[in-house]
């Protein structure tokens, strides 16, 4: 009884001859309604797969890929194919369709031969420890590279990946779960995902040996059952080792893992080059950054800071790689933040991203998500965060810097939500395994990565920040009353042409909160330069909006006897009063001396009562 696979070889021959014979463009679902006429699908046929689909009809939709890959069909992505000349030939010189369904598939297989060429790998093979003896003299003296099976039974040449894995697990079925997964990757990666031209990397002792694969995997029956899958390798160093401790960074730290065989694709340049140049008399390449670049003199007159400060601040994130901006509301941590990031590298390469309570390591790097499937089935994936996602790119573009601005750094668990980062945070040269990624590449943070966090240090809940958080971030704090910010809404009023009259209310006002995580920050006032700014009207606004809510905050419980003295009233009837003292009338608080006209003079005298 035939099966599937060879009825579904004359449905494709089907598929080509309709489409020839139409010799026009034709929609999918009319080729397959043609099909079915010819060749009705009956018995396991019409089984269904996990999407509903009927078996017949899944697997002759996937085998027509091989056709788009042969040439001999093209697919517009919207359900409608063509065929070929090459296909139109195909037809007319394989009458049969099991041959014809055979020389697709090898026109398939040797397109993704040459897409794998085009994919050039890097790996790490370890031999130093194979069931008590080391591997690598023996391998560099006969030009191989080998992984042990010893309970693997020979393999055939052109198996499956599906295949080759179903026989690791039987072989290996003795193994816990992780240890056999662990199996499958390791003989996964030496049969189906290493070819020809990829690079190998290996160690014994302090030793690092570099070479070519040349050509395909083999099963070699070898009595001490040490070596049995082998993959023929042009060892370029075999006489001029090179030491571990010249290695570039981040190539010691890649290789701390304890895995047999690791994927080393994102360092295929890195070690391309050591069999070059001897590390010894490497210059440091100019297509790998290094250093931040120095602040624009643009970047602190935009901000109204001192450039020499904007510059300290510049010089810890160049040599901490991480700092925390902190203070009281209103200090304008964030847009601090994002202004010096975009200076520093470019926008396009400053991510942000904000936490709060129930941020998650899942959500800031990797996690499991739910993705919905055909048919309407539910399945889960491992999906990328923000930070992983910076991380993609900052290893395919060493030349740049890349940013990462996590405003309320404070707000979120931070021990679950950095997991194992806490220890890349304050290592960068090294490596570790991660929590959804076990087994895999070795995970480092690379030097071309810099964090700024911002803190709002009113927010008493989540204020207190772990010890190794601290020791990991550089703190630059924000204080209102102190420089660089205690000037900033003087030299911003000055600039856009209003009276010092915010400034002078803002500094009065802090000076009557006894809790400098408490003061205000000045950035409530900085929201319009219209000549109303600093209106009565408006700083009423600002009061009953935004400043009184954080205060009544802060004096829970004791409003009633503390708020009248941080009425609006109180303030401006204070200041007037030490205005007068000064023989300073009101007026002159609210415009220039010069007796021109001021956007603050529409301030009217404060009410005689409410202080």
């Amino acid at each position: 009884m035939s099966t599937v696979y060879e009825r579904n070889a004359s449905r494709l021959r089907e598929v080509l001859e309709f489409l020839a014979a139409a010799g026009t463009p034709t929609k999918k679902d009319d080729i397959m309604e043609h099909v079915a006429r010819k060749h009705p699908p009956e018995g396991e046929d019409l089984e269904k797969v996990s999407d509903g689909t009927a078996r017949w009809l899944n697997d002759l939709l996937w085998q027509t890929t091989n056709f788009v890959k042969a040439g001999w069909i093209t697919k517009d992505g919207r359900g409608v194919w063509e065929i070929t000349e090459h296909g139109r030939a195909a037809v007319q010189q394989f009458t049969d369709p099991m041959a014809l369904q055979s020389e697709s598939l090898r026109l398939f297989n040797k397109w993704s031969q040459a897409q794998k060429k085009l994919q050039r790998r890097a790996w790490l093979v370890r031999g130093s420890s194979v069931r008590g003896a080391n591997m690598v003299h023996e391998w560099l003296e006969e030009g191989w590279v080998s992984i042990a099976a010893s309970q693997l039974p020979g393999v055939a040449r052109g198996a499956t990946p599906a295949e080759v894995a179903e026989a690791t697990r039987q072989a290996y079925g003795h193994l816990k779960h992780q240890e056999l997964k662990s199996k499958v990757d390791e003989v996964l990666a030496f049969v189906t995902k290493m070819s020809a031209g990829d690079l190998v990397l290996t160690t014994s002792d302090q030793w690092v040996y570099v070479g070519d694969l040349n050509g395909d995997w083999e099963w070699h029956e070898s009595a001490e059952r040490r070596s049995n899958l082998r993959r023929v390798v042009l060892w370029r160093n075999a006489d001029n080792p090179i030491d571990f401790a010249d290695l570039p960074a981040p190539l010691p730290a890649k290789l701390a893992s304890g895995a047999t065989v690791v994927d080393l694709t994102s360092e295929l340049d890195l070690i391309d080059d050591l069999t070059k140049t001897p590390p010894s008399e490497a210059t440091p390449s100019t297509e790998v950054h290094h250093q931040l670049p120095e602040p624009s003199d643009a970047l602190a007159d935009e901000l109204l800071l001192e450039a020499q400060w904007v510059k300290r601040v510049r010089d810890l994130l160049d040599e901490r790689r991480q700092i925390v901006l902190y203070g009281p509301p209103g200090t304008g941590k964030t847009f601090l933040a994002r202004k010096l990031a975009a200076d520093l590298v470019g926008p396009e390469q400053v991510s942000l991203v904000q936490f709060h309570p129930a941020y998650t390591y899942e959500d800031f790097f990797e996690g499991f998500r739910p993705n919905g499937g055909e048919g309407g089935s539910i399945g889960f994936e491992l999906r990328a965060g923000p930070l992983r996602r910076l991380v993609s790119r900052a290893v395919e573009h060493r030349e740049q810097a890349f940013i990462l601005i996590i405003d309320e750094i404070n707000r979120a668990n931070l021990a679950k939500v950095f997991g194992e980062l806490y220890f890349l945070l304050e290592y960068r040269d090294e490596a570790v395994e991660l929590m959804y990624s076990a087994g895999d590449d070795p995970f480092s943070l690379p030097p071309n990565i810099y964090l700024i966090g911002t803190m709002n240090t009113a927010d008493r809940s989540v204020a207190l920040v772990d010890s190794a958080i601290r020791r990991r971030f550089a703190f630059v704090a924000l204080d209102p009353s102190a420089e660089p910010t205690r000037s900033l809404l003087r030299n911003w009023s000055t600039r856009h042409g209003l009276a010092s009259l915010a400034a002078d209310l803002l500094e009065e006002l802090n000076r009557r909160i006894d809790d400098p995580d408490f003061q205000i920050g000045p950035s409530y006032f900085m929201r319009s330069t219209a000549s109303d700014a600093f209106s009565h009207e408006r700083l009423e606004r600002i009061w009953s909006a935004d400043l009184e809510p954080l205060l009544q905050e802060h004096f829970y419980g004791r409003w009633e006897s503390e708020g009248p003295r941080f009425a609006l009233d109180s303030l401006l009837r204070a200041m007037s009063l030490g205005a007068h003292k000064a023989s300073t009338s009101v007026e002159d608080l609210a415009g220039p001396p010069d007796g021109t006209a001021d956007p603050g003079s529409a301030l009217p005298p404060p009410p005689s009562s409410g202080a």
